[in-house]
């Protein structure tokens, strides 16, 4: 079993919101901060890891440079930490809704990631997921949550569960929608019918 704070997706994602026509890209966020459950699609780094807003992006899968044309276009945007994002730059890296899954990445107690598959092992290369720095800081915090989980329950499910500003998407008005019924499967949706978990693993 994967360490607790690194568990990648069980599965692809299949995303459940489709807002198009806006004239701006950080039009998205709300959206997209939802979409990915608010922790950066590459190193998994939540924002209740003391992670400020500012310090999350929208990030074009396909880099604009390439694809200019799918700039605005919300299934060409992932939800990542700005170093992540940085460190892609205008790489094309496999998709990682496909490629960084629990099934195709191990993560060892040790800090170190390993890829299963060809497109698992490109991604943490070109993304330089092993580089002392980015493994020692896994290592820190697979220890944090460890310590967490075994003496101190209430800031373990701090640590592990969803911020309390989660937006409201039924306030939102994209110019269209491709998916409306994601809405009510958001997570501030479930929570206010009382059926968000507290915390989540994966």
């Amino acid at each position: 079993m994967p360490p607790l704070a690194f568990t990648y997706p069980g599965g692809p994602l299949v995303r459940r919101h489709g807002p198009s026509g806006y004239s701006d890209v950080q039009s998205f966020r709300a959206w997209l901060r939802d979409e990915f459950s608010f922790r950066c699609v590459y190193c998994l780094v939540r924002e209740q890891w003391g992670k400020r807003l500012g310090e999350f992006d929208l990030d074009h899968f396909e880099p604009v440079a390439s694809s200019p044309e799918a700039s605005l276009e919300y299934d060409n945007l992932v939800y990542s930490c700005h170093a992540c994002n940085l460190r892609k730059g205008k790489r094309q890296v496999p998709d990682p809704t496909q490629a960084l899954l629990e099934s195709a990445v191990r993560v060892h107690l040790d800090g170190r990631l390993s890829g299963l598959t060809d497109d698992a092992r490109r991604t943490i290369a070109v993304m330089g997921f092993n580089s002392a720095n980015l493994v020692r800081w896994r290592l820190t915090w697979m220890r944090i949550i460890d310590i967490c989980q075994k003496n101190d329950p209430e800031l373990f499910a701090s640590l592990m569960s969803y911020p309390d500003d989660m937006p409201d998407l039924s306030t939102l008005t994209p110019p269209s929608n491709a998916r409306p019924d994601g809405i009510g499967r958001s997570c501030y949706a479930q929570r206010e019918r009382g059926n968000l978990s507290e915390g989540f693993i994966a």
